[in-house]
């Protein structure tokens, strides 16, 4: 079971906002599935830029990102790093609104 919980998450998430910013369970599960994903396209893009040509120029930046997300990935999984940012306010979600 991933710490924090739905509940927490959503608490945590609506705490600072003035309206309720998210409103359902399933508005976390994507926020974090799309974090996950972007955690390994990152850690992978790196890797691949080793192997790449070496007249592509390199985001210093993004490589010290990718550094640390790597080192985190050897202790938890993408999905439990995404919901740690989530909870500590990295990410921001923001619902769409519906239209018909």
């Amino acid at each position: 079971m991933l710490q924090p919980s739905y509940t927490q998450l959503m608490e945590k998430l609506n705490e600072d906002a003035s309206e309720k910013v998210v409103t359902s369970r399933y508005s976390i599960i994507i926020a974090a599935a799309r974090r996950a994903r972007q955690i390994i396209d990152i850690v992978n893009e790196e890797a691949n830029s080793k192997n790449a040509d070496k007249d592509t120029p390199i985001d210093p930046i993004r490589i010290k990102e990718a550094a640390e997300l790597n080192e985190k990935l050897k202790y938890k999984k993408s999905t439990s790093i995404a919901v740690d940012e989530l909870y500590a306010g990295k990410i921001k979600i923001k619902e769409q609104a519906v239209t018909e």
